[in-house]
């Protein structure tokens, strides 16, 4: 029965902590760095001869804090350009966590490699060094590590085990760009590391991504294959041959001078980013029966979305139905059952209609065909997304929004609460 001694929810008929008449901040419209029109001018005025491509580079490397970045057209592309990079081809197996998007993995199956899923600590839907050394078979290339809602994964074990083994460890950082782990920026604490630049992340120029690596190696096989489409010239009198299969990957010019002006003020953004979503934990922490995702320690959190988690046996309600309640207060969290990889992508049991009757990563049928994909196979990440709320982040939150969210989830669970 509703604990008649709080004040009723505003999807039971009580008045919202945020109406329509005071929303909260939201993404959109986005802030854009103050050069831009400057860059645009300055292209325009070129005769579109102004390189906004090396110069981004050489900015966006420096401010990672790697040797090297090759920008690229987005992450999905960054990720499959990074497994080229690695040498990862058919039949290679590539750890990778379940808990992510569809550009983590399409790389890993463009490549003809095998997805292996390592399951997740449950309080943060990370890896762990644990959960990958648990799924390494000798067919292991790679370890992609996803750091998860901008929440940097415990890196120092994970590294640890790639190094025993012998594997080369990549980043994917679409949601964590700028946050740190032990001083060290994500991205440069393993091998190679992949951004976005989407219109929805910390840094967006519409659609963009990059790598980033400290190997000269790395970065010389990624621009053959995401900008020379596997070609070289060995005769200059004869011109290009395409020696490997290579991609058209290339980063718009564009948007280059674009990302440049949003690069200017990213760092000020992501710092806004990480206070936030610390201000948050804190006070969520105090309320019964809902859990703030773990940061691990010596890890920091850009907190591209914001997730927590919710005890339902705690609660009358389902995860669902206390969403949709926190919804109508005016906070729009949700689930997103759909990030658990194993559960969502269909065709990870139905390549033979992606490569064909007969034809499938690795070559033979049984290596590949006749490994069955499953929330199963990663129990924690399945716990993880069916106690997981989340909505998407903004830098534009006053003290007063973090105050008010914190009172929005406060008063859905105190009246839902089974007392």
């Amino acid at each position: 029965m509703p604990n008649l001694l709080v004040e009723k929810p505003a999807i039971e008929g009580g008045r919202p902590v945020r109406s329509g008449d005071n929303p909260l901040p939201k993404v959109f419209p986005r802030e854009i760095g103050p050069n831009a029109m400057k860059y645009f001018r300055e292209l325009v005025e070129s005769g579109n001869t102004a390189n906004f491509l090396e110069r981004f580079d050489k900015a966006f490397a420096s401010l990672i804090g790697s040797k090297y970045a090759l920008s690229l057209s987005n992450c999905t592309v960054a990720c499959h350009t990074a497994l080229a990079a690695a040498g990862v081809g058919p039949g290679d197996e590539v750890v990778v966590s379940p808990i992510t998007d569809y550009g983590t993995v399409y790389g890993i199956i463009a490549q003809r490699a095998i997805p292996v899923f390592a399951d997740v600590d449950r309080l943060n839907g990370n890896v762990t060094a644990e959960t990958i050394e648990r799924v390494i078979t000798d067919r292991t290339k790679a370890i992609m590590v996803v750091h998860w809602a901008g929440i940097v994964c415990d890196m120092d074990p994970i590294i640890e085990v790639a190094d025993k083994h012998g594997l080369v460890v990549i980043e994917d950082c679409c949601q964590s760009i700028l946050a740190e782990y032990k001083g060290k920026k994500s991205g440069t604490i393993g091998d190679i590391g992949c951004f976005s630049f989407d219109v929805e992340k910390h840094m967006s120029c519409g659609s963009g991504g990059a790598i980033v690596t400290d190997r000269e190696e790395y970065l010389e096989r990624a621009r053959n294959f995401a900008y020379a489409r596997g070609s070289i010239v060995e005769d200059p009198s004869f011109g290009r041959r395409h020696k490997v299969l290579g991609n058209n990957y290339r980063f718009d010019v564009v948007r280059a001078a674009l990302a440049l002006a949003q690069l200017e003020i990213l760092p000020r953004k992501v710092r806004r980013y990480s206070e936030l979503g610390a201000q948050l934990n804190e006070g969520l922490e105090e309320i019964d029966g809902v859990i703030p995702c773990r940061v691990p320690e010596g890890s920091d959190a850009a907190y591209w979305i914001y997730p927590f988690l919710v005890e339902v046996e705690k609660f009358r309600v389902s995860l669902d139905e206390f969403g949709k309640a926190v919804s109508a207060e005016g906070l729009p969290a949700s689930p997103g059952r759909y990030y658990l990889v194993p559960e969502s992508h269909d065709l990870l049991n139905d390549l033979r209609y992606t490569y064909g009757e007969g034809v499938a990563p690795g070559g033979r049928a049984d290596k590949y065909l006749n490994k069955r994909y499953s929330a199963e196979m990663t129990p924690n990440a399945k716990w993880y997304v069916e106690h997981m709320l989340r909505w998407p982040f903004t830098d534009k939150y006053s003290g007063r929004d973090i105050e008010d969210i914190l009172a929005i989830v406060r008063k859905v669970a105190d009246y839902y609460r089974v007392r």
